[in-house]
């Protein structure tokens, strides 16, 4: 009886010691390691996202201006590269004008719009067709008027989406008047949204394209300038302004001479008129009074 007894505690002693040191809390179960990094890893995703959508609502919108002077050899095969380099990179041309003739001085002038991802490209093309005497560039940042515009866009457009669903509202119960100063006032809201977004169109294509002023200039033979040529060149220009002076003169005389008969006699006129002025000036001898001598 005894021994039953004590074999009874002893299974029920095993009992309670597995499971004291079997059994674990639900709670404090460790979580799953993939777990546990999900959550900044989403926080972090969501930082870079917004971080990327500041970015690019901040991205700057720059208008590009370059002025290109370049001397080359045959105008003709220069401004064939120009149309060519223009097409290919998907421009188009503004302005252009050739002037003189073949055999003398000639010279080209454009205004091209090249995209800003390919303006270096044909700035560098068209550099290398002869000789640069002039290689100037300037840019104007227009970020925050396209921003103010784009605000001001969507303003406008709340402001009519608003009047536009009073008008419905009002055509049911208020008198003509009232609609009709109502639609008034839509209209002048639509044209202040027309005039916004033709502002910011007009930026988009500025900052979308970049804009060459070229100037191509025909000489052969070209050598670049020193001093002396330099000197040479000055009194050549001063002495063909000389030379275009008198030319300016004998053609003007020249112009003249058809109008002779308007001009010769009011010419004559006038001539006549000093002398009769200069002869009343000038005493007679006739009219000039004999001295006096004193009497005895």
């Amino acid at each position: 009886m005894l021994v039953r007894r004590t074999l009874a505690w002893v299974v029920v002693a095993f009992g309670a010691g597995l499971a004291g040191g079997c059994g674990v809390p639900a709670s404090k179960s460790p979580a799953p390691e993939g777990a546990s990094k999900q959550l900044p890893e989403k926080q972090a995703g969501a930082a870079k996202n917004g971080a990327d959508a500041n970015a690019a609502a901040r991205v700057p919108m720059i208008v590009y201006t370059h002025t290109l002077d370049v001397v080359v050899s045959d105008l003709d095969v220069a401004t064939a590269e120009v149309d060519r380099l223009v097409a290919e990179h998907k421009g188009y041309v503004v302005q252009s004008e050739v002037r003189g003739d073949r055999g003398r001085w000639r010279a080209a002038t454009y205004t091209l719009r090249i995209p800003v991802a390919s303006d270096r490209a044909v700035r560098n093309a068209v550099l290398a067709l002869g000789t640069p005497e002039r290689n100037a560039s300037e840019a104007q940042d227009v970020t925050e008027e396209f921003m103010d515009v784009e605000k001001r866009v969507k303003n406008l457009k709340e402001q009519e989406d608003k009047l536009n669903a009073l008008l419905l509202e009002k055509r049911k119960e208020e008198k003509l008047e009232d609609i009709k100063s109502l639609m008034r006032e839509i209209a002048q809201i639509r044209g202040e949204v027309e005039r916004a977004q033709g502002r910011r169109e007009y930026l988009l294509n500025r900052t979308t394209f970049a804009t060459t002023n070229l100037s191509l200039r025909e000489v052969k033979d070209y050598t670049p300038p020193t001093f002396g040529t330099q000197i040479g060149a000055t009194f050549r220009t001063s002495w063909d302004a000389v030379l275009s002076a008198g030319q300016s003169v004998v053609l003007f005389a020249v112009a003249l001479v058809p109008w002779a008969p308007v001009w010769g006699p009011v010419l004559v006129f006038a001539l006549w008129q000093v002398r009769r002025w200069r002869a009343g000036r000038v005493p007679s001898p006739l009219l000039r009074a004999e001295p006096t001598t004193p009497a005895g």
